[in-house]
């Protein structure tokens, strides 16, 4: 197979300290590969050292990682893209991995998981623990159990790329990626890759509260774009054990008396067993209609190829529900 063109993908934000020795490290170990450094906003003097380095560098002044990212990818036009974290945390020999297991095995989206020494020092509790809970809700809701669902080192093909629109702003981006590959059929794996602390004097830009509950967000929100039947019919389940708790006092009420004297509770069971079955047919509505986009995504994504075979992009429809 003809060796693919790459590009290193390197979002920063406020990187000053360590951008320089990424894009060293990188240049070294992929001399064929654009490095392109996004700068995300900073206030320091991320930008100058990425260009002393060597690096192309690409300003995105609207905050958030997935944004940076979007930019840069509308603007990338090689076989492959490899993403990773400017802050120095992730090795070149991990990317190499993940390159290699490309070109033994062709997929559309490669996943380094952090697995060395000093990564169990690196997280820290609550976000070891917040990684568990949503690693479990994609697993119960979209049947796929990452190993690693917020490794910032992929790789992505051509088609993964080009064809997977980026919707949410910030730190979401990696959980948004898994999702919408393992919902439109993008084949992936995973591998272990060495991570290290960050760059000395650097700081991290993860906020564990608001990052947290964008993050929740985000799933609801996917939630509802990718598995409307289920989010709705959670919604109206809760509706209908509503308005059976309301509606059993009036219903016994009659069968011991033969009068209703709660009529505002039966009045309330009613409307509430009434929003419970349109909020159903909400849900089965949006599931096949979200079921006809999907055949004609995979129908166009055919078009391209397999993730190995280097094609020249096709139009595709953004899948969205809702």
């Amino acid at each position: 197979m003809k060796t693919p063109s790459l590009t290193i993908l390197i979002p920063c934000l406020n990187e000053e300290l360590g951008v320089a020795s990424v894009v060293h490290e990188y240049a070294a170990a992929f001399p064929q590969a654009d490095i392109l450094v996004v700068d995300n906003g900073s206030e320091d003097g991320t930008a100058a050292a990425a260009r002393a380095a060597g690096a192309s560098v690409l300003k995105e002044k609207r905050r958030g990682k997935a944004t940076a990212v979007a930019t840069a990818l509308a603007a990338i036009d090689t076989d492959l893209v490899l993403m990773v974290d400017g802050d120095g945390s992730y090795p070149a020999e991990g990317a190499m991995l993940l390159l290699e297991e490309y070109l033994r095995d062709p997929v559309d989206m490669v996943t380094g998981i952090r697995s060395a020494q000093k990564a169990t020092e690196a997280f820290r509790p609550m976000h070891q623990w917040g990684m568990s809970i949503f690693a479990g809700v994609l697993k119960s809701v979209f049947r796929y159990k990452p190993l690693d669902l917020f490794s910032g080192l992929r790789l992505f093909s051509r088609r993964f790329y080009k064809h997977v629109p980026v919707l949410s702003r910030g730190f979401e981006l990696e959980i948004e990626l898994t999702i919408q590959a393992v919902d439109k059929g993008f084949a992936m794996t995973e591998i272990p890759v060495p991570f290290r602390s960050r760059a000395e004097g650097s700081e991290s830009k993860l906020k564990t509260i608001r990052d947290g509950s964008r993050i929740l967000r985000l799933l609801l929100v996917l939630l509802r774009d990718y598995r409307p039947l289920r989010f709705f019919g959670a919604i109206a389940g809760a509706m209908a054990l509503c308005g059976l708790a309301a509606g059993s006092l009036p219903v016994l009420e009659y069968l011991h008396t033969g009068l209703v004297h709660r009529l505002p509770l039966a009045v309330l069971a009613a409307s509430l067993m009434t929003l419970a079955s349109i909020v159903s047919l909400v849900g089965l509505l949006l599931e096949s209609n979200l079921r006809y986009h999907r055949e004609a995504y995979h129908i166009q994504l055919r078009k391209f190829g397999a993730p190995g075979v280097q094609r020249p992009p096709v139009s595709f429809p953004r899948v969205i529900a809702g």
